[in-house]
């Protein structure tokens, strides 16, 4: 019995430190294309997330509906935007190659896909909350959260959309 725990437990831990450091290898990877022409990069860290969550809700022309979407986001601890589009097609392809590798292993929560695109969506649900979500974009976007989204929060919000 304890040599099935233990087998279990370590199991566990590989899983999760595979997962554990994907978010930080996407940003290194963009880090190093970073100086392209065409390659766009925006890191919003704790602080400026609280910052602007702040201002948006002291502005006071908030409904409903954008103070429950403001709630869905409290949870994030950093944001990155990645725009790689516009680089040589050549280096598009090189860092779209990259990012798959990383992203490959990682718990697939979305796929959609175009006659020429496909988008997915990775993190890791824990049935309450997604944690360190990737939206990843084959035209050329990458959104990369460190941080918790409340499915509750998450569906209150489609409830009032809809």
């Amino acid at each position: 019995m304890k040599k099935t725990v233990i087998t279990f437990l370590l199991l566990t831990a590989t899983l999760l430190t595979a997962w554990a450091g994907k978010p930080e290898k996407l940003e290194r990877l963009a880090r190093q294309y970073k100086g392209e022409d065409g390659f766009e990069m925006v890191s919003i860290g704790r602080l400026g997330l609280r910052l602007f969550g702040g201002i948006a809700a002291a502005s006071g022309d908030l409904d409903k509906e954008e103070r429950a979407a403001l709630k869905v986001f409290k949870g994030l601890n950093k944001l990155i935007v990645i725009d790689f589009e516009e680089i040589p097609q050549a280096r598009k392809a090189t860092f779209a190659t990259k990012v798959e590798k990383i992203l490959d292993g990682m718990d697939l929560i979305l796929e959609s896909k175009d006659k020429e695109e496909t988008f997915r969506i990775y993190g890791i649900d824990d049935g309450k909350d997604i944690r360190d979500c990737v939206l990843y974009s084959s035209d050329g976007s990458l959104i990369v959260t460190k941080g918790r989204f409340s499915l509750d929060a998450i569906g209150k919000l489609m409830e009032m959309a809809e």
